[in-house]
Parts: structure tokens; sequence; C-alpha cells
């Protein structure tokens, strides 16, 4: 309990929780925000692709600069962008300016994430570095269970009301500007990325990697989709939209816990194919679904699937490369979740048909089987060596 105690590894946490928020806070009240100037059920999922996009752009330019300048310089001044930027929110009536603003949080976003892994690898050493980790990896599941379903809840009163959250962390940053404390002598040069991106040039690698990015493609199709189809199918509230995407998170969180024992008893194929076929069976059945209890099913499945194919192909990434490039590595593997993240919704949104989206996850089970086959693929090799 003693982490607990450590000042600098709460904020920290704090950090990852209002990053986390990002896109779990957003989803389910995608169905509100089609009341502003300029939304509609094929564009609205941009108020997601913008933040991505950005978040995908700023990770790598913000990586050498924590590590030249230091964690702290890029962490307080991310913090204050994405609190800033949330309660301008607040005040917007227009859908494109609403984009702007998501646009400048996902500049944040791309300066907090990353940089608070950096932040505890410099402050601790294994086995306390492992711990820490599992405490941020804690939170991020936490918080993905549970906003949605706050989020969805205060939405019902007005679609703007839920990013005041969003907003509280200006107040976390001046905390940081304070208090938050770094090991001296965090300067590098950074200077790995080339030599990383050579290590992986094979098929094992572009396997895990094409997985990752089409793990996002396929969860975004939900982020964005099912709010919608929840409210404009089956006449519910944002309430019960944030409560179908908590489910779908919670059971991915119960799952993941238990990634060590599946580990120990599945070879790394075999969950990843599992995790695919549960999250394509998932888009397939959501998309025939006849009621909300039954979707609500249909998410648990998700959280089945999602569960167990984010923490296997998570620890085989970062198991391609030595100690001294793994930092390269886990970055371009970041990179290939936002732009999973981003290109998902207008992907989706060319199967939608006015405000009937049952369409986007039909295409969403077709999808999920590329990753699929190339998964049997990968099997059939690792046979014949």
């Amino acid at each position: 309990m003693r982490f607990f105690r450590d000042f600098n590894l709460l904020i920290l946490l704090a950090v990852v929780m209002f990053a986390v928020t990002g896109g779990s806070l957003v989803g389910p009240i995608l169905p509100e925000m089609m009341n502003l100037a300029g939304a509609t059920s094929k564009n609205v999922g941009l108020a997601l692709s913008a933040y991505t996009f950005s978040a995908m752009v700023a990770t790598p330019l913000l990586g050498p600069v924590a590590d030249r300048f230091g964690r702290k310089r890029v962490i307080v001044p991310a913090v204050m962008l994405f609190g800033v930027a949330g309660l301008l929110i607040t005040f917007t009536r227009s859908f494109w300016l609403v984009l702007v603003w998501r646009a400048l949080q996902g500049i944040g976003v791309g300066g907090m994430l990353n940089t608070v892994v950096a932040a505890i690898g410099d402050m601790y050493q294994e086995p306390d570095r492992s711990r820490a980790m599992g405490y941020r990896i804690t939170v991020q599941g936490l918080t993905n269970a549970t906003v949605p379903f706050v989020s969805g809840a205060i939405a019902t009163m007005a679609w703007f009301l839920p990013f005041y959250i969003h907003s509280a962390a200006i107040v976390l940053a001046i905390i940081a500007a304070l208090k938050l404390r770094e090991p001296a002598g965090t300067s590098r040069t950074g200077r790995y990325m080339m030599r990383a991106l050579r290590a992986i040039a094979h098929t094992r690698a572009v396997w895990l990697f094409f997985s990752n990015f089409m793990g996002f493609v396929l969860l975004y199709g939900i982020v964005v989709y099912m709010p919608i189809l929840v409210v404009e199918q089956f006449d519910l509230t944002t309430l019960h939209s944030g409560l179908g995407i908590s489910v779908a998170a919670g059971v991915s969180a119960l799952v993941a816990s238990q990634a060590g024992r599946l580990s120990s008893r599945f070879p790394e194929e075999i969950r990843v194919l599992w995790g695919f076929a549960c999250c394509g069976a998932s888009h397939l059945l959501s998309g025939l679904a006849p009621s909300y209890p039954v979707l609500l099913v249909f998410m648990g499945i998700w959280g089945l699937g999602f569960g167990v194919l984010m923490p296997t192909l998570n620890s085989a990434a970062a198991g391609l490369v030595s100690t001294e490039l793994r930092a390269g590595v886990l970055s371009v593997f970041t990179l290939l979740i936002y732009l999973g993240q981003t290109v998902s919704p207008p992907f989706f949104a060319l199967f939608v048909r006015d405000s009937i989206v049952r369409g986007a996850f039909f295409a969403g089970s077709a999808a999920a089987l590329i990753p699929l086959l190339f998964t049997l693929y990968m099997v059939v090799i690792k046979g014949r060596s």
C-alpha cells in the first residue's frame, strides 16, 4: 500500500484517468450531440476521430520533447490543454467548433499517456515498476467501466454537461505543476526509432501490429454506433447507452485480469483467434439485436473477446525486441491504436443509411474476418516451423 502514499504516482494515475475519458466519456453522448448544428448520424463520429487523429500526430512529436526536456514539462501543459479545451466545449453549440476543441484535447492526450508510462519507468525499478504499471492498467479499466455510465446519465440533462468532468483537469494541471517531481537525469536523445522499425520488420510483428489496429477499428464501431442504436432504434436515453459501454468495458477488465492464467494455458495465436471471433460475433449479433436487454448480453460477448485480445497483443508486442528498443516499438504500437480509432467512424459511416445504423455492425462483423484469417495464417506458419 506504500504506492498509495506516493503523491507522484497518484498524480500520474490521475493523468491516466483523465486521458482515457477522452473517448469513454464521449461515446455514450454522441446521440445527444446530433442535436448540434451541423451534426448528423453519419458525421457525429468525427467527435472521436478529430480527437484520436490529433493524438496520433502529437504522440511521436511530444515523445522526443519529453525525452529531451523532462516528463513534467510535457505533462503539465498537456493536461492543462486537455482541461481548457474540455471547458470550451461546454460553451459551444456548433458541431464544427466542437471538433476544433476535440482536436486540441487530442493534442493534450498525445502528451499525457505515453509520458506517464515513461515517468513511471523513470520512478521505479523492478519489481515495483511492474506493480506501478499494474495500477495504471487498473485505473484505465475502472475508468472505462464507470465513466460511460456516469456520462450517459449526466447527458440526459444536457449533452455538454459531461465535459465539465474534463475541465476538472485544469485543477490537476496546477497540482502537477506545484507537486509533481521527477528523477534527475531523465533527458535522453531518444534516437532509436529507425533501429526499432528495422527490428520489427518481420511477419509476426506485422501480424501483431495489424491485429492491434483492427482491434481498435472494431472497438470504435461499437463506441460510436451502439449508443446511436440504443437511442434511435430502441428509443432509450444516453443513460442506457452509457450502461452498454460500461458492461462491455467491465467484462473486458474482468477478463483481462485473468490474462496471466490464460497465457499459461493457451498460445497467443489461439487467444487472438478467440478475441476476434468474439468481437466479430458481437458486431453481428448487435446488428440483429431485437431489444436493449439482449444487446447488453452482446456487449458482454464483446468484453469477453476484447479482454483476451488486448493483453495478449500488448504483452507480445513488448516482447518483440530488447529493452533498449522497447519504447520505440511501443510508440508505433500506440500510433496504430490512434490510427484505428481515427479511421473507424468514417469507415463505418459508409454503411449507415439515414438513422439506420445496423449496417455498421454487419460491416464490423465482416471486417473482423480479416484479422481472423491473418491469425489462422500465423497458426499454419507456426505449425510448419
